[in-house]
């Protein structure tokens, strides 16, 4: 493989994470920051730009703590939080509509099942705004979270009526007898 520069490596095994950057639009968008993500109040996801939000990956979020001793923690780019970010900014904007005030804001919480084969997961959860630093915990891997991963992608996957429904007090049933806060 030949990498920028003509640098030639030669590899039984690569592992390579390219480069995480917006895109091009975003950057050129006059929103962006230097490093090419649209800062937002984490709490509204509110540009600095009047009635602009912008949510996902293409946001930069603060979390409390530090990196580094001059670089602060931000808000990883994952599924999750874009979906919980949608809801927040679904309800301002239909409150700013409709002339209703609309209080919502995004709480920071988050979760990911980690798959780790033949029937088995793991499962990380919790609020990314914790102070003074984000408290994140880590279930024992087994069937359950497994079996928890298989329903999400199922509800997730599901068109809005019964079927979806009944998944999601699956979901949510399954989060209470685990120990797990549940927000679809």
């Amino acid at each position: 493989m030949k990498f920028e520069g003509n640098t030639e490596f030669r590899y039984d095994m690569l592992v390579l994470i390219p480069p995480h950057r917006s895109a091009r639009f975003v950057q050129d968008s006059g929103l962006a920051n230097s490093a090419g993500w649209i800062p937002v109040d984490r709490n509204t996801l509110a540009t600095q730009h009047e009635n602009v939000y912008a949510i996902g990956d293409v946001t930069a979020v603060s979390m409390p703590g530090r990196w580094k001793p001059d670089v602060p923690l931000m808000l990883p780019k994952a599924g999750v939080f874009a979906h919980s970010q949608a809801l927040i900014v679904a309800e301002r904007i239909a409150g700013e509509i409709s002339g209703k005030r609309a209080d919502a804001q995004f709480c920071g919480d988050g979760f990911c099942m980690l798959e780790a084969g033949e029937d088995l997961a793991g499962f990380a959860f919790g609020n990314f705004f914790a102070e003074p630093s984000p408290d994140v915990r880590l279930k024992k891997i087994g069937r359950s979270w497994h079996l928890g991963k298989v329903l999400f992608e199922k509800w997730w996957l599901a068109p809005y009526g019964i079927r979806r429904s009944l998944l999601e007090s699956a979901i949510t049933t399954g989060g209470k007898i685990l120990g797990v806060p549940v927000k679809l």
